[in-house]
């Protein structure tokens, strides 16, 4: 789009300066999806129960 009076110039810097914010937004709600997925990944790679160490409780019986 060519703007080609002042008025259409201003019109189009004000869309691009407005939707860029959302572009953003959009970006950076997937860049957080993504690290909480790899996140939970993660944690659940360290609380697998083959990883844990076995504890031994002594038996209190009365």
């Amino acid at each position: 789009m060519n703007p080609s009076n002042p008025t259409d110039f201003k019109i189009f810097l004000g869309l691009s300066i407005a939707t860029s914010p959302f572009i953003f937004s959009i970006l950076l709600l997937y860049l957080l999806s993504e690290f909480m997925t790899e996140f939970g990944k993660a944690s659940e790679e360290i609380f697998r129960s083959e990883r844990l160490p076995i504890l031994n409780f002594p038996n209190f019986e009365p």
